[in-house]
Order: structure tokens, then C-alpha cells, then sequence
């Protein structure tokens, strides 16, 4: 062990020396310059080989093919902590280096490491005494503790020191901390090796820390310590390692990390996102306040004192041999009790654990389980030392309890699970037969006794420790939970259902209030709106006159969708808005007035336009009539000016950016436009038809028409059934002039034969088509004439082909 000091042999002698060894190192006149990190463990748990990479020591470390004791009593080296482990160092050891490690601030403080021998050897056997008078001197001149430890130490008793550490507590406070005004502290660091992340850092530190302050308040204390805490002496903290073989370039890197906590001053900046500000393990309340030219008489004195100390002396062999037995006997129990707890893995499979299933008869079965692992060991254990065996069992029970606890909490996630399922399903096969609140209630009533009923069950084999009210409020919370979501849904479709029939409503009636819009329109219309919506609600207006929709929902919830239904209604009312004020529809209303205007006169009779009649003047009316209608669908105002806007808040996906502005100026612009060339052409199409009446038959025809038929009109006369035939021609002549029919009939007659005759041209044009006349033509070329133009041919009629003029065709 070069460069190292055996501080205190395996003869217990302290080494006078130490003095010349710490001035051979240089570091005599440091002061307060220096610390003391001590590390203790079980025997072959890498203590040496830890120390080595953590301080660049060169402590021995433990030969794997033998696996024998390597420290034999304390070991003292100093620190030399540089980010890389020693050049000199073993090779079995060279891994460890770390390769180009960051450069750290050069600082004047000396630390120096403590190893002491590891406990629980096969070396030393049953004697404990230098154990614990070693860990007792580490703890009282240490200013860092590491306990160095496996992580499938965690829980145990002797493996992780607990025993160890219980003495050495009690023994501490006797001797070193009860005279003291100000109790000295210290930091016991856990560093956990070979740690597979299976089971979280926090968790690990849990049970350590649980143990602790078990231990901590079993301990017989001095008077004046009654009442302290662990916490008043120690600060604890933990640290995990990996697997030093199997895992080499994660152990290097994070040895390396937690040697930087063994250094003060500036870090680089991968080191700083690593390292909180206060993660410096040594603080000024830790050090023992002695110059290190004094620490040698310092450690002297305490290990003297620790030697002439009697509490320290080995229990009577009684008390060892009921340790022993009652440890051998615990272990046995435990492994039956492993041995059925695997049958009950293999009869039910992953349902025992995966938080899904549910066993029936989950108590009974693990209260078995239990019981009879107890009964085993009280009756080969209860003879022996009271104390003793009642501590084992404490131990032993605590370890089946913690293996029950698992499977038991997944049995009671299952239960969680499927109490609301129980939930669902009853609400599906309930809510056809009564209320919904009823159906919801009675749900919830049975889902919250399937949980109590199956978790009390459960719990049967100890109440005390198979606890399952944190979970029941838990599983309450998340009922309620499902019980809103259930009442929020119900409300949501009867909202759905309210929204609909108020948009079908929209659809059918709202129409006919655009159909002749005036100044109030935008005032029905809203009357129209709160009217319809009212009405819908009426029905889930309970006698109090609020609105409630039978969900059992409270008061806010049902303001909340009394809400939801007036915003859908005011989005339905902006579809269909949106709908009637398209530019063709406000057209097409535009139209309808400007014809109810201008075609018909105010008895509502077509009016046939003359020549004598004034077109301009009620076309001019009637245009601006009509276009006065625009602004009326361009913007929703009522009749005293005021905008519609809306009364409810939409969401940013839903939002109504201008509800009162219906029409654009781009869209107002276009439907006058559109309505403005409609009026036109009807303007036109009537001018047009005094033109046709204009030119119908002149006057002095039906004078003409007298003189030159005055026989024929005498003959009627004096036949009395031409003469009845003429009274009723007459007579329809009359009315159809007290009608004032006579313009329309005759634009009707004009119509139908000009629409005559240019069908026969067309059938005529199909005809020449179909069947042309060839051109004779004469031996010379020339076109030879018809015969009936040649001398001697006879005279034929022409035919009616020959008669067309080509103009015609």
C-alpha cells in the first residue's frame, strides 16, 4: 500500500507515527486545510478499489480468485483528487481512468482518506468488537461517512450495516455528543453499487432512510438527547453506481462526477449542468475544528476512549446464540414462505401482479401465506431470548410484508380499475329503466361498495399494514370524476339535441322574414331568435323556475349548458344568416318587391304597358324601392339603430368575427349591380310592348271592315243563331276589353305566328336538304332552260321548291 499509513492494526494498536506521515506528505502546516472521508462496509464489496477511484489512492484491493480479507484494521491516504486516477495505479485497476478529464481549479485543501477494515468477515467470525469500535472511530473524527454497499443490500440488516450503524449511533452519543454544547455533525454518504436502475434512486433512499429513523428512535439515548432526530447529528445523502465490470465506461463517468463533489471552487460548464451549487460535501459545520498538527493526538485520545469503553464489550453468549438460531430459523421461514408465494405465482400467473385482474379470495390467500410463515418461525424461535427473537420477528415480518405489499397493491389497482368498469356497465344497464340521475347514482353507489367490499377483503390478513383508504379516496376521486364526465355528456347531447331543433326552426320559419324585409325586420328576427330558444328550454324548467336538465348536475353545470345552447343557437341563427343573405338570394328578394312594384298595379292585377302609359316613373320607384332593401340585409340594426351582437363568447375556432355586418361592401356593390341589370331588362321588355301594340291593326281598318261587310253583318242579323253567335262573340270581346286583355292576346297571337312561321322555314330548309333539285345543263355546258321556256314544251305549274325565294331559305 504505497504512500498509505496503517492508522490502527488488527491488534487494535494505534500507530504513533502519524504525525511524521502527514509531514512527509507536506500537508503539517495546512491548518484547517484539510478533511477526513472515511469509508466502511461489508468485507469484498470494493470499499478499497471505490477509495482508489474516487481519490487516485493506492489502497490494496481484494484479489477476485481468492476473495479473502485485503484490509485488516484503518488504513489512512491522501486524497489526490485530479479528475483521473493514478498513472501508477494496478493495472487491474487502469479502467478506471477517465480520459481527458476536464481541468478543475487547483485548491490548497488536503483530504484524507480513511479505509477501514470491512465488517462481517469470515476472518474475524463472530467477534464484532473491532467492527464496531472501527465504525465508532470513523464516525467521531470523520467529517464524510461512506457506506459502501450493494444494491441488493437495501433492506437487509446486517448487509447494509443497520446493526452496525445502530451501536455505533448509541455509543456516539454516550461518549462524544452529550457533554456537548453544540453537537458536532457529519455526512453519511450511500453510495449503492451495482445499481441496475430497475428500482429508482428515490426508493432506495426511502428505505434506507426508513431504517435509519427506526434504528435512531430504538436506541437508548442520554437524557438530554431524548428528543432528537437523526437529522440533528447527520445529514444523509445517496449515491448510485453501476456495475463495475459489466457496465466499466458508465462506472468511470460517474466515480469521476461524484469525485468532483470532493472538490471546492469553479467547475467547467458540462460540470455545472452535473452538479447542483451545494452538492460540495464538505461544509464548514462537518469539520471537527483541529489543526491537522493536532489530529494525531485528536485521533489518539478517541481511540483510546473507544478502547476503555465496556458498552462496547461482545454480548453474552446466550445473546449470540439466540441470534444466531433465530437468524438461521428466519431465514428458513422465508424461504417457505418464497417457496408457497411461488406456487401462488404459478397458479395464477401475471394476474397476481399486473395491476389488471382481480382474485377472488386475495385476503384469505396472502393472510394464509403470512400466518403461517409466523406461526413457523414462533414456534421454533419463541424459547430463545425474548429480545432478541421479537426483533427477528419484527425483521422477518417486515420482509414478507414488504413482498405481500407489492402483490397487494397491484390487487388493488385491478380493483380500481374495474370498479369503474362496474361503473359503465351499470349505468348502460340501468339508464333504459329509470332517470338518468337515478341510473347514476345507483351506479356510483355500486361501484364504490364493489371497491370497499373486495379492498376490505384484502386487507383482512393485517389492517394496519395492508392499508387501502389512501386508495379509496383515490378511487372516489376518479368515480366523481367519471360520475361529471357521464353528467357533462348527458347534458352535451341534450344540448346537441336543443341546437338542432333550433336550427331546424331556423330553417323553416326564418326564411319568411327576409321574404319582404322592412325596418323592423332585424327586430322580429331577434324576437324570433330568444322566442324559439326560450321555448326549446322550457321543457328542462324544473318548478323553481330554473333550468335543469335531470342529470343531477349542479347549478353552475347546468348554467354552463343553458350556455352551450344559446352559443349553438347563435351560430345556427349566423348559418342560416349567411345562407339568406347570399347574393343571389338578396337578388332574387330584390326582384320579387321591384315586380310586386312595377308589373303589377296595387289591386294586384298585371299591368299591360300602352303607349299612352308613364314606364319611367314607377320603374324609377319601384328600382329604388327595392334597393333600399340592401341595407336592411347588408347589416343586422334595429329599427332604433342599435347592432345585433351576440350575447355569449365563441372560442378562437368558432369566433363570429362581425356578426351584425352580413353583406360586405364588395358583396352590396355586386347585388345591386345584378339587381340593377334585371331592372333594366324588365324596363326594356316593357317598352317594348307598347311598341307591339303600337303597330296592331290601325283604326280606319275596321271602318273599311263595316263598309265592305255590311251585307254579311245584315244577314246576321236577321239569322238568329248567327245573330246569338254574334251576341256571345260580343259579349267575350267586351269582358276581354274590360279586362283590358286585348294587349296581351294580341302580343300572344303576334308571338305564336312568328313563332310559326319560323318553324315552317325550318322544316322547309330540312326538306331542300334532304332532297336537292339538280340544274339541267345542255351538251354545250350552258344551263339549258325549263321546258315550259322552250318552244313547243307545254306549260307545267312550277312547284312549290321553285317558289321559295332564296332570301326565304
Amino acid at each position: 500500500m504505497d504512500g498509505s499509513l496503517q492508522l490502527i492494526d488488527a491488534e487494535k494498536q494505534f500507530n504513533e507515527n502519524v504525525s511524521g506521515y502527514l509531514d512527509s506528505l507536506g500537508v503539517l502546516n495546512n491548518g484547517l486545510n484539510y478533511h477526513v472521508v472515511s469509508v466502511f462496509g461489508s468485507q469484498s464489496t470494493g470499499k478499497s478499489t471505490l477509495l482508489n477511484a474516487l481519490f487516485s489512492t493506492q489502497f490494496q484491493v481484494m484479489n477476485e480468485t481468492s476473495r479473502q480479507q485485503t484490509t485488516k484494521g484503518i488504513w489512512m491516504a491522501k486524497a489526490e483528487i485530479n479528475g483521473s486516477a493514478s498513472s501508477s495505479e494496478a493495472s487491474d485497476d487502469s479502467y478506471l481512468n477517465i480520459k481527458n478529464p476536464p481541468e478543475v481549479e487547483n485548491h490548497k485543501d488536503c483530504v484524507l482518506v480513511l479505509d477501514v477494515e470491512g465488517t462481517d468477515g469470515r476472518e474475524r467470525g463472530e467477534d464484532q468488537d473491532f467492527e464496531r469500535k472501527s465504525a465508532l472511530f470513523a464516525l467521531a473524527t470523520s467529517e464524510v461517512i461512506i457506506v459502501n454497499m450493494w444494491e441488493n443490500q437495501v433492506g437487509l440488516y446486517q448487509g447494509a450495516n443497520m446493526g452496525l450503524l445502530k451501536t455505533v449511533f448509541e455509543v456516539n452519543l454516550s461518549l462524544f455528543q452529550a457533554s456537548s454544547e453544540k453537537p458536532s455533525r457529519s455526512l453519511i454518504l450511500f453510495v449503492i453499487r451495482d445499481h441496475i436502475g430497475a428500482t429508482p434512486l428515490e426508493n432506495l433512499s426511502a428505505t434506507l432512510l426508513a431504517d435509519l429513523n427506526k434504528h435512531w428512535e430504538s436506541i437508548s439515548k442520554p437524557e438530554s438527547l431524548k428528543e432528537t432526530k437523526i437529522s440533528d447529528f447527520f445529514d444523509i445523502q445517496f449515491q448510485t453506481l453501476p456495475h463495475k465490470i459489466l457496465l466499466p465506461d458508465q462506472f468511470s463517468s460517474q466515480v469521476y462526477q461524484l469525485s468532483r463533489r470532493f472538490v471546492p471552487g469553479r467547475r467547467n460548464s458540462k460540470e455545472t449542468a452535473a452538479l447542483s451549487s451545494d452538492s460540495y460535501v464538505f461544509r464548514p459545520e462537518y469539520h471537527r475544528n483541529v489543526p491537522i498538527d493536532g489530529w494525531n493526538m485528536y485521533a489518539a485520545n478517541i481511540w483510546e476512549q473507544i478502547e476503555q469503553n465496556k458498552d462496547l464489550d461482545l454480548p453474552s453468549q446466550q445473546i449470540l446464540v439466540a441470534r444466531f438460531r433465530c437468524g438461521e430459523i428466519a431465514s428458513q421461514t422465508k424461504a417457505q414462505f418464497e417457496a408457497e408465494f411461488g406456487e401462488l405465482e404459478s397458479r395464477h400467473g401475471t394476474a397476481l401482479s399486473d395491476g389488471k385482474t382481480v382474485i377472488s379470495d386475495f385476503g384469505q390467500t396472502i393472510a394464509g401465506l403470512r400466518t403461517r410463515a409466523m406461526e413457523l418461525y414462533d414456534s421454533l424461535a419463541s424459547r430463545y431470548t425474548a429480545k432478541v427473537y421479537q426483533g427477528q420477528r419484527l425483521d422477518l415480518l417486515s420482509q414478507i410484508d414488504s413482498r405481500l405489499l407489492t402483490v397487494f397493491r397491484a390487487h388493488l389497482s385491478a380493483l380500481h380499475s374495474r370498479g369503474l368498469q362496474v361503473f359503465n356497465e351499470q349505468m348502460v344497464n340501468s339508464v333504459n329503466g329509470m332517470s338518468f340521475a337515478d341510473a347514476l347514482e345507483t351506479s356510483r353507489k355500486q361501484a364504490l361498495q364493489f371497491f370497499e367490499t373486495r379492498a376490505e377483503e384484502a386487507s383482512s390478513a393485517d389492517r394496519e399494514v395492508f392499508m387501502y383508504h389512501g386508495d379509496l379516496d383515490q378511487f372516489i376521486g376518479e368515480l366523481d370524476a367519471a360520475v361529471e364526465q357521464k353528467r357533462a355528456e348527458q347534458i352535451e347531447k341534450i344540448g346537441s339535441r336543443c341546437s338542432k331543433k333550433i336550427a331546424q326552426i331556423f330553417n323553416d320559419e326564418l326564411d319568411s322574414y327576409f321574404a319582404s324585409p322592412s325596418d323592423d325586420t332585424w327586430d322580429k328576427v331577434l324576437k324570433f331568435f330568444f322566442s324559439t330558444v326560450d321555448l326549446i328550454l322550457q321543457n328542462y324548467v324544473n318548478a323553481a323556475g330554473e333550468t335543469d336538465f335531470g342529470v343531477g348536475a349542479s347549478t353552475e353545470d347546468n348554467s354552463r349548458g343553458v350556455y352551450n345552447i344559446r352559443k349553438s343557437a347563435w351560430l345556427a341563427l349566423d348559418s342560416k344568416l349567411r345562407e339568406i343573405t347570399l347574393v343571389n338570394n338578396v337578388v332574387a328578394v330584390l326582384q320579387d318587391k321591384f315586380d310586386e312594384l312595377f308589373r303589377y298595379d296595387k289591386s294586384g292585377v298585371p299591368v299591360v304597358w300602352t303607349v299612352h302609359h308613364d314606364i319611367e316613373t314607377p320603374f324609377v320607384e319601384a328600382r329604388d324601392h327595392a334597393l333600399k332593401l340592401v341595407d336592411i340585409f347588408a347589416e343586422a340594426r334595429l329599427s332604433d339603430g342599435t347592432k345585433v351582437i351576440p350575447n355569449v363568447e365563441f372560442d378562437a375556432d368558432e369566433e363570429i368575427p362581425n356578426f351584425s355586418t352580413r353583406l360586405s361592401d364588395s358583396k352590396k356593390a355586386e347585388v345591386i349591380a345584378k339587381f340593377k341589370r334585371l331592372a333594366d331588362t324588365a324596363f326594356v321588355e316593357a317598352k317594348r310592348s307598347t311598341t307591339q301594340s303600337a303597330t296592331q291593326i290601325p283604326w280606319y281598318m275596321f271602318v273599311l271592315l263595316v263598309l265592305l261587310g255590311w251585307n254579311e253583318f245584315m244577314a246576321v242579323l236577321r239569322n238568329p243563331f248567327l245573330f246569338m253567335f254574334v251576341i256571345m262573340a260580343a259579349g267575350g270581346a267586351w269582358i276581354t276589353f274590360s279586362l283590358n286583355m286585348w294587349g296581351p292576346i294580341g302580343v300572344l297571337v303576334n308571338t305564336m305566328v312568328a313563332k310559326t312561321v319560323e318553324i315552317s322555314k325550318e322544316k322547309l330548309r330540312e326538306v331542300l336538304e334532304v332532297h336537292p333539285q339538280p340544274v339541267p345543263v345542255s351538251s354545250s355546258g350552258s344551263p339549258r332552260r325549263p321546258a315550259s321556256a322552250r318552244p313547243g314544251s307545254f306549260n307545267r305549274p312550277q312547284t312549290p321548291h321553285e317558289e321559295i325565294e332564296l332570301d326565304d331559305m
